[in-house]
């Protein structure tokens, strides 16, 4: 069982990827979606819902579009919560978390199961999975306010960005991978203007300190 935690930017969009994908190789899979929000009309244009959605919780919309095919390998489940303990996820084989707070990553963080992690801002992404290494993990999550897949006021002027659909693909493809029994690590830092970023080596400043 694969549990994607956040039905956001990123989190709707990896849904998207990832079903089809699942079908077209005949993968066995149920998918857990949990998020608490409903669609708004803000969400409209970088999140994977329609006007006809709006009201709607974000999970119930994804699993009725996804689960319309009869005697499909792939079942999606959407939880209408927000992931708050460890014993939400207590029997899921693989998480990937899509959220916009450092307190439930952390939680994801701490699991002993195969986790990625997926952000994003604007044109940039960050990835971060259960093979990177802890301090850099620990390093990479600090406290910090919500925040949106998109800049402040970007939507209201129409620059829309899609940091949130490099995110995605990577946690897809990562999926893909797992499901498959072929997992390789992936962990990635940049930006679609700047391309690909690096991650600080914590490990020697670490050593330093000691």
């Amino acid at each position: 069982m694969l549990t994607i935690i956040g039905a956001g930017g990123i989190g709707s969009q990896t849904v998207d990827l990832l079903v089809p994908a699942l079908r077209r190789i005949e993968a066995q899979c149920e998918i857990i979606v949990m998020d608490g929000d409903i669609v708004e009309d803000k969400n409209l244009g970088h999140q994977k819902y329609s006007s006809d959605d709006i009201g709607s919780a974000k999970v119930e919309c994804l699993a009725a579009k996804h689960n319309s095919l009869d005697n499909s390998s792939v079942s999606v489940i959407g939880i209408s919560e927000n992931f708050r303990n460890i014993e939400q996820v207590k029997n899921s084989d693989y998480v990937i978390i899509c959220v916009d707070r450092p307190e439930p990553r952390r939680l994801v963080h701490s699991l002993d199961i195969p986790w990625i992690d997926l952000r994003c801002g604007g044109d940039g992404y960050l990835v971060l999975s259960s093979d990177s290494e802890k301090e850099l993990i620990s390093h990479m999550t600090p406290d910090h306010e919500p925040k949106s897949c998109q800049h402040e006021g970007a939507l209201n002027i129409g620059n829309l960005e899609f940091g949130f659909a490099i995110s995605a693909s990577y946690g897809a493809q990562w999926a893909l991978q797992q499901l498959r029994n072929s997992p390789s690590p992936i962990q990635a830092m940049g930006s679609m203007n700047f391309g690909q970023l690096n991650f600080p080596n914590i490990r020697n400043k670490t050593e330093a300190i000691q």
